[in-house]
């Protein structure tokens, strides 16, 4: 089985600076730069239900599904304000949500609620046993799946750098089999 995370194309949320909110739209089309990633005939092809992820889906396949299991973090009252401005405000509230995967300073998600998320999504990829997936998603979640499916803690998530358009490909011989990953890289 293949597995491809990729993270879905810039926004204008992720360039200056904001929590996104969940409806930004794509900063441009990028669809000149996800060309290898065109689904094939036999690729199940898997969207965040974000505004985003689901149009950089639209570029790479004529079909696919909305998963919300794949869907960004849940930034809780943070969400649509600026990260700078919510550090200043709030720095130990930040500081404690960018150190610690129990931590929910801001009312939304953690990133431990959000792996056990990611874990049951990829659950189901694996029981339907397709031989190759593309998930369309977000950098903090291709982070969450990663550290998950290679035993990692779950503190990795915070020394992982995903660009957007970036792809991590998954790989493994049978469901007995440990994942292999190829190192993250850029499609433009």
């Amino acid at each position: 089985m293949e597995l491809i995370l990729l993270c879905h194309a810039a926004t204008r949320a992720m360039k200056t600076g904001y929590f996104p909110t969940g409806d930004e739209p794509a900063e441009r089309n990028a669809r000149p730069q996800l060309a290898p990633f065109r689904a094939r005939e036999d690729t199940r092809v898997i969207a965040s239900p974000a505004r985003v992820a689901r149009q950089t889906a639209q570029w790479i396949a004529d079909a696919f599904e909305i998963v919300p299991a794949f869907d960004d973090i849940d930034y809780g009252r943070w969400r649509g304000h600026s990260i700078r401005e919510t550090g200043e405000r709030e720095p130990l509230h930040i500081a404690a949500w960018l150190a610690d995967p129990q931590a929910r300073e801001h009312g939304g998600e953690s990133v431990a609620m959000l792996a056990a998320r990611v874990a049951q999504g990829l659950a189901c990829i694996e029981s339907n046993a397709c031989e190759r997936c593309i998930v369309v998603t977000h950098a903090i979640v291709v982070k969450a799946a990663l550290a998950q499916v290679l035993g990692m803690p779950l503190e990795s998530v915070y020394s992982m750098n995903v660009a957007p358009l970036s792809s991590t490909v998954l790989k493994r011989a049978s469901p007995a089999d440990a994942w292999t990953a190829e190192s993250p890289h850029a499609s433009a």
